[in-house]
C-alpha cells in the first residue's frame, strides 16, 4: 500500500470507488482467478502503457521499483481487494 502512495497510484485509484481511474475491487474483479489476470496486472503498473482517460490517450506511470519482490506483493495486493 505505501508503493501504491509513493507511486501516485493513489491519485487515479482507491480501494472501493471509481476515481479517474478504476477501483483496485474492480480490477479484482476482472482479473482475480484468471490464468493470465496477475500478468495482465503487472504488465500494466510495470510498463507504462497507453491509456483511455476521458477519451483522451495518456501515459499510465509505471510504479516507482524494479524489485520484483514489490511489484509481486502489488499485485497481490490490487488482486486481493
Amino acid at each position: 500500500e505505501a508503493l501504491l502512495k509513493k507511486s501516485g497510484c493513489t491519485k487515479c485509484h482507491a480501494v472501493s470507488s471509481k476515481k479517474e481511474g478504476p477501483a483496485f475491487k474492480d480490477v479484482a474483479a476482472k482479473y482475480k482467478g484468471k490464468p493470465d489476470g496477475a500478468a495482465a496486472v503487472t504488465k500494466m503498473i510495470t510498463t507504462n502503457p497507453k491509456i483511455k482517460v476521458d477519451g483522451r490517450e495518456e501515459m499510465h506511470d509505471a510504479l516507482k521499483t524494479k524489485n520484483d519482490a514489490e511489484v509481486k506483493n502489488v499485485v497481490a495486493y490490487i488482486l486481493s481487494r
